[in-house]
Protein backbone atom coordinates (compact mmCIF):
# COMPACT_ATOMS: atom_id res chain seq x y z
CA UNK A 1 0.00 0.00 0.00
CA UNK A 2 1.13 3.89 -0.78
CA UNK A 3 1.34 5.96 2.08
CA UNK A 4 -1.07 8.25 2.60
CA UNK A 5 0.41 12.14 2.61
CA UNK A 6 -2.26 14.76 3.21
CA UNK A 7 0.58 18.00 2.23
CA UNK A 8 0.43 16.07 -1.18
CA UNK A 9 -3.13 16.17 -2.09
CA UNK A 10 -5.23 18.45 -3.31
CA UNK A 11 -9.02 19.42 -2.47
CA UNK A 12 -10.62 16.68 -4.82
CA UNK A 13 -9.52 12.73 -4.33
CA UNK A 14 -9.90 11.98 -8.29
CA UNK A 15 -8.11 14.10 -10.87
CA UNK A 16 -10.35 16.48 -12.74
CA UNK A 17 -10.87 14.27 -15.49
CA UNK A 18 -11.41 11.24 -13.68
CA UNK A 19 -15.08 11.70 -13.07
CA UNK A 20 -17.51 13.49 -15.26
CA UNK A 21 -20.26 13.39 -12.07
CA UNK A 22 -17.70 15.38 -10.10
CA UNK A 23 -16.88 17.22 -12.72
CA UNK A 24 -20.82 18.41 -13.21
CA UNK A 25 -21.00 18.56 -9.10
CA UNK A 26 -18.21 20.92 -9.23
CA UNK A 27 -19.47 22.90 -11.91
CA UNK A 28 -23.23 23.37 -10.31
CA UNK A 29 -21.31 23.99 -6.88
CA UNK A 30 -19.32 26.78 -8.30
CA UNK A 31 -22.53 28.38 -9.94
CA UNK A 32 -24.44 27.91 -6.95
CA UNK A 33 -21.91 30.14 -4.66
CA UNK A 34 -21.65 33.05 -7.23
CA UNK A 35 -25.69 32.77 -7.28
CA UNK A 36 -25.26 32.66 -3.37
CA UNK A 37 -23.39 36.14 -3.01
CA UNK A 38 -26.71 37.42 -5.34
CA UNK A 39 -29.49 35.81 -2.96
CA UNK A 40 -27.43 36.24 0.19
CA UNK A 41 -28.47 39.54 0.82
CA UNK A 42 -31.27 39.64 -1.29
CA UNK A 43 -29.15 42.70 -3.45
CA UNK A 44 -27.15 42.71 -6.19
CA UNK A 45 -24.63 44.55 -4.81
CA UNK A 46 -22.35 45.27 -7.63
CA UNK A 47 -25.80 46.92 -9.66
CA UNK A 48 -26.18 49.32 -6.19
CA UNK A 49 -22.69 50.35 -5.95
CA UNK A 50 -21.60 51.50 -9.43
CA UNK A 51 -24.97 53.20 -9.72
CA UNK A 52 -23.79 55.26 -6.75
CA UNK A 53 -21.24 57.07 -8.12
CA UNK A 54 -22.11 60.98 -8.04
CA UNK A 55 -24.21 60.99 -4.93
CA UNK A 56 -23.72 62.98 -1.87
CA UNK A 57 -20.96 61.05 0.88
CA UNK A 58 -23.36 61.42 3.39
CA UNK A 59 -26.47 59.91 1.81
CA UNK A 60 -23.96 56.94 0.44
CA UNK A 61 -22.64 56.34 3.87
CA UNK A 62 -26.45 55.96 4.91
CA UNK A 63 -26.84 53.66 2.14
CA UNK A 64 -23.53 51.28 2.96
CA UNK A 65 -24.71 51.33 6.57
CA UNK A 66 -28.19 49.96 6.02
CA UNK A 67 -26.82 47.79 3.01
CA UNK A 68 -24.55 46.03 6.07
CA UNK A 69 -27.40 46.05 8.69
CA UNK A 70 -29.60 44.22 6.22
CA UNK A 71 -26.99 41.72 5.22
CA UNK A 72 -26.08 41.19 9.07
CA UNK A 73 -29.97 41.06 9.42
CA UNK A 74 -30.94 38.30 6.71
CA UNK A 75 -27.93 36.53 7.33
CA UNK A 76 -29.18 35.38 10.93
CA UNK A 77 -32.16 33.59 8.75
CA UNK A 78 -32.29 30.58 6.81
CA UNK A 79 -31.65 30.89 2.74
CA UNK A 80 -34.94 30.10 1.76
CA UNK A 81 -37.04 32.07 4.27
CA UNK A 82 -35.02 35.37 5.04
CA UNK A 83 -37.39 37.87 3.10
CA UNK A 84 -40.64 36.44 4.75
CA UNK A 85 -38.70 36.06 8.47
CA UNK A 86 -37.30 39.40 8.05
CA UNK A 87 -41.19 40.79 7.13
CA UNK A 88 -42.80 38.79 10.57
CA UNK A 89 -40.13 41.02 12.43
CA UNK A 90 -39.45 43.91 11.48
CA UNK A 91 -42.93 44.39 9.79
CA UNK A 92 -41.67 45.26 6.52
CA UNK A 93 -40.45 43.90 3.51
CA UNK A 94 -36.62 44.88 2.83
CA UNK A 95 -37.72 46.22 -0.40
CA UNK A 96 -40.84 48.34 1.10
CA UNK A 97 -38.39 48.91 4.09
CA UNK A 98 -35.84 51.58 1.51
CA UNK A 99 -38.57 53.40 0.09
CA UNK A 100 -39.35 54.75 3.76
CA UNK A 101 -36.89 58.05 5.16
CA UNK A 102 -33.63 57.09 6.37
CA UNK A 103 -34.47 57.97 9.95
CA UNK A 104 -37.14 55.67 10.05
CA UNK A 105 -34.71 52.68 8.18
CA UNK A 106 -32.53 53.97 11.12
CA UNK A 107 -35.03 53.52 13.65
CA UNK A 108 -36.39 50.10 12.53
CA UNK A 109 -33.20 48.73 11.99
CA UNK A 110 -31.44 49.68 15.01
CA UNK A 111 -28.75 51.74 13.26
CA UNK A 112 -26.69 54.43 15.40
CA UNK A 113 -23.86 56.80 13.50
CA UNK A 114 -22.62 59.54 15.32
CA UNK A 115 -23.06 61.49 12.06
CA UNK A 116 -26.96 60.67 12.08
CA UNK A 117 -27.21 60.64 15.74
CA UNK A 118 -27.19 64.41 15.92
CA UNK A 119 -28.48 65.99 12.20
CA UNK A 120 -27.19 69.28 11.47
CA UNK A 121 -27.51 71.05 8.33
CA UNK A 122 -27.52 69.32 5.27
CA UNK A 123 -27.39 65.75 7.16
CA UNK A 124 -30.82 67.17 8.14
CA UNK A 125 -32.10 66.80 4.78
CA UNK A 126 -30.73 63.62 4.35
CA UNK A 127 -32.49 61.94 6.89
CA UNK A 128 -35.71 62.75 5.09
CA UNK A 129 -35.44 61.59 1.86
CA UNK A 130 -35.48 57.51 1.32
CA UNK A 131 -32.71 55.19 -0.04
CA UNK A 132 -32.65 56.08 -3.47
CA UNK A 133 -32.36 59.98 -2.67
CA UNK A 134 -35.47 60.89 -3.53
CA UNK A 135 -37.96 62.54 -1.31
CA UNK A 136 -39.98 59.97 0.82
Amino acid sequence: MTDFKPEQTSTTLLASGKSSRLLEMRKKSTQAQSADSTTATGFDLTATQSARKGINPQLLLAQQLIDQRLAEILAYFPAGRQRSLFKIRYGVDPDNLKQQPIQQIFNVLKISHPLFSNPRGDTKNILELNYNGQQA
